[in-house]
């Protein structure tokens, strides 16, 4: 259970990366609009000249800081993509690792109904009988306690 939170917390944690570098990208494009405009407005006062050369100056920036954006963008949906397949290929270990645990507790059980318990039995499959029988207390006893028990 702790893994799949892990797990949850390292995807949620690249989602909040990812949105926090898609919001940067939307604030350094809003940024280098701000100064376009400003350089904008200075050029109007000193001339046409001026205009022609803050115009220039607002474009590279603009195309810049968008070329930025789009890599941090790409680079975030890269990072996420990976951390999702890494994801995957631990949930399906998990789910392989929790499917064979039930496969032998289910046997220990079918075990634990088939006979009359004797020391050959595993504490597990004496427990597992104990359990099946609603004796108390069976998690903590010992294996003779439990071979008393279910006698």
């Amino acid at each position: 259970m702790s893994f799949l939170k892990n797990l949850s917390k390292m995807v949620a944690r690249a989602d909040k990366k990812a949105d926090e570098l898609a919001d940067t990208a939307r604030d350094m494009a809003a940024d280098a609009a701000k100064r376009a405009t400003e350089l904008a407005d200075d050029a109007k006062r000193e001339g046409a000249k001026v205009v022609k050369t803050a115009t220039k100056k607002a474009k590279t920036v603009t195309k810049d800081v968008k070329r930025t954006a789009s890599a941090a963008v790409k680079t975030a949906e890269a990072r996420a993509n990976k951390a999702v397949k890494s994801v995957k290929a631990e949930a399906k270990v998990v789910s392989k690792t929790v499917k064979s645990s039930a496969t032998k507790a289910a046997a220990d059980v079918k075990s634990a109904l088939a006979g009359k318990p004797d020391a050959s039995w595993s504490v597990a499959q004496l427990r597992a009988a104990a359990k099946l029988k609603g004796i108390a207390g069976y998690s903590t006893m010992s294996k003779p306690q439990l071979l008393k028990a279910l006698r």
